[in-house]
């Protein structure tokens, strides 16, 4: 299997509104759910993040990743995608990150992430997407407003900038549940 990066799925300036949107929303220290769907906290985890629901004024963000992810879907996995959930930011301060991990389990809908770096390069050092698998394209993953796509099942983690702070936004696709 592997993951695949496109550049410039946004531009800096929507990167800026995504990332002030979240902020304005509020940050908490992030969580994981067990399979039943319980949140819990996660010793995995230690970063923040926000979720930022389907609305009319976000609908232009949902109706981008939605079109791109059934390109990138089309040429990859040719997975059933008939969703998404509520797009997520997540903010790493130094020494924050989230350890390997899977976004999915048996009898789940989660199919795709989609994790994009609303984070310019310069605002941070160190740290990023790492996902376990061939990853075409991964020089581009770090660019602002790049986007990378794998499957859910893959194991990923998010490296601890070692200072700045480095924001992404995670797009989970949904389909038919796992088996």
């Amino acid at each position: 299997m592997r993951a695949v990066s496109v550049p410039r799925l946004l531009t800096p300036e929507q990167c800026e509104a995504v990332r002030q949107d979240a902020l304005a929303t509020g940050f908490v220290k992030a969580f994981a759910r067990s399979a039943d769907g319980a949140k819990y906290k996660d010793k995995k985890r230690t970063n923040e993040l926000t979720r930022l629901p389907r609305n009319p004024g976000r609908e232009w963000l949902y109706e981008l990743v939605l079109r791109k992810t059934e390109e990138v879907n089309q040429d990859n996995w040719r997975f059933a995608v008939s969703g998404i959930e509520d797009v997520l930011v997540t903010r790493y301060k130094p020494m924050k990150r989230a350890k390997w991990h899977f976004d999915t389990y048996v009898g789940s809908g989660r199919k795709i992430l989609c994790v994009v770096n609303l984070s310019a390069p310069e605002s941070y050092w160190r740290g990023g997407l790492q996902v376990r698998a061939r990853h075409e394209n991964k020089a581009i993953a770090p660019l602002q407003g790049s986007a990378t796509w794998f499957p859910a099942y893959m194991e990923h983690r998010a490296k601890a900038p070692w200072w700045g702070e480095r924001f992404s936004m995670v797009a989970i696709m949904t389909g038919p549940a796992w088996v």
